[in-house]
């Protein structure tokens, strides 16, 4: 079941308490902000941003959003081209 936020955004049932939960749901409420069509239930661990329709400039200023979220740094050299967001997670979390 999808929740809602104050803003009555829909996101997946990730509580944020589980690995990567917290990572996972940044991304979803991040990406959804930038491309409103994008279901957050669409935005799972095998799938890229890309394949989602996220342009360069999009997964940028998501990955941007997120490392201010979690007031982490990650180095710009760790992202690559088609990473799926389990990995895109994976690596947040190494940096948390």
């Amino acid at each position: 079941m999808d929740r809602t936020d104050d803003t009555g955004t829909a996101y997946g049932t990730t509580t944020g308490n589980e690995p990567g939960g917290a990572v996972l749901a940044a991304i979803r409420r991040h990406a959804v902000a930038i491309l409103p069509d994008l279901r957050p239930a669409d935005i799972v661990p095998e799938r890229t941003l890309a394949e989602l329709g996220l342009n360069s400039v999009d997964r940028s200023e998501i990955v941007t959003n997120v490392m201010d979220d979690l007031n982490v740094f990650v180095p710009i050299t760790e992202f690559r081209q088609a990473m799926p967001v389990g990995d895109l997670v994976a690596l947040f979390e190494r940096y948390r």
